[in-house]
Protein backbone atom coordinates (compact mmCIF):
# COMPACT_ATOMS: atom_id res chain seq x y z
CA UNK A 1 0.00 0.00 0.00
CA UNK A 2 0.97 3.35 -1.17
CA UNK A 3 0.51 6.59 1.01
CA UNK A 4 0.59 10.16 -0.48
CA UNK A 5 2.34 12.58 1.45
CA UNK A 6 2.17 16.71 1.23
CA UNK A 7 5.34 18.33 2.31
CA UNK A 8 6.27 21.97 2.04
CA UNK A 9 9.68 22.92 1.43
CA UNK A 10 11.10 26.65 1.35
CA UNK A 11 12.52 28.48 -1.99
CA UNK A 12 16.26 26.84 -0.47
CA UNK A 13 14.97 23.41 0.13
CA UNK A 14 13.28 23.18 -3.10
CA UNK A 15 16.14 24.30 -5.08
CA UNK A 16 18.56 21.66 -3.13
CA UNK A 17 15.89 18.76 -4.41
CA UNK A 18 15.71 19.83 -7.79
CA UNK A 19 19.52 19.91 -7.86
CA UNK A 20 19.72 16.54 -6.23
CA UNK A 21 17.46 15.19 -8.54
CA UNK A 22 19.22 16.67 -11.39
CA UNK A 23 22.79 15.04 -10.13
CA UNK A 24 21.12 11.43 -9.33
CA UNK A 25 18.62 11.60 -12.99
CA UNK A 26 15.63 11.41 -11.19
CA UNK A 27 12.55 12.83 -9.24
CA UNK A 28 12.47 14.87 -6.05
CA UNK A 29 10.24 12.31 -4.67
CA UNK A 30 13.28 10.04 -5.70
CA UNK A 31 15.61 11.69 -3.63
CA UNK A 32 13.59 11.74 -0.54
CA UNK A 33 13.02 7.97 -0.92
CA UNK A 34 17.28 8.06 -1.51
CA UNK A 35 17.62 9.99 1.71
CA UNK A 36 14.96 7.59 3.80
CA UNK A 37 16.65 4.88 2.80
CA UNK A 38 20.29 6.43 3.69
CA UNK A 39 18.82 7.24 7.33
CA UNK A 40 17.36 4.02 8.30
CA UNK A 41 21.02 2.62 7.49
CA UNK A 42 22.58 5.23 9.29
CA UNK A 43 19.90 4.57 12.40
CA UNK A 44 20.15 0.51 12.16
CA UNK A 45 24.26 0.93 12.09
CA UNK A 46 24.01 3.46 15.35
CA UNK A 47 22.00 1.14 17.06
CA UNK A 48 24.47 -1.92 16.44
CA UNK A 49 27.08 0.49 17.75
CA UNK A 50 28.70 1.89 14.57
CA UNK A 51 28.78 5.60 13.03
CA UNK A 52 28.57 6.57 9.63
CA UNK A 53 31.43 8.83 7.84
CA UNK A 54 32.90 10.03 4.88
CA UNK A 55 35.97 8.16 3.63
CA UNK A 56 38.85 8.60 1.21
CA UNK A 57 40.59 5.61 0.65
CA UNK A 58 41.08 3.79 4.03
CA UNK A 59 41.17 7.45 5.68
CA UNK A 60 37.90 8.85 7.60
CA UNK A 61 37.62 12.08 6.86
CA UNK A 62 34.43 13.01 8.65
CA UNK A 63 32.12 11.69 10.74
CA UNK A 64 28.46 12.12 10.75
CA UNK A 65 27.02 13.42 14.12
CA UNK A 66 23.57 14.12 15.35
CA UNK A 67 21.71 11.59 14.13
CA UNK A 68 19.87 9.69 16.94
Amino acid sequence: MANKLNVQFNDRQNKSLEHMADELCTTKAGVLKTALALLEVALREKKGGNSLGIINGEKVVKEIIGIE
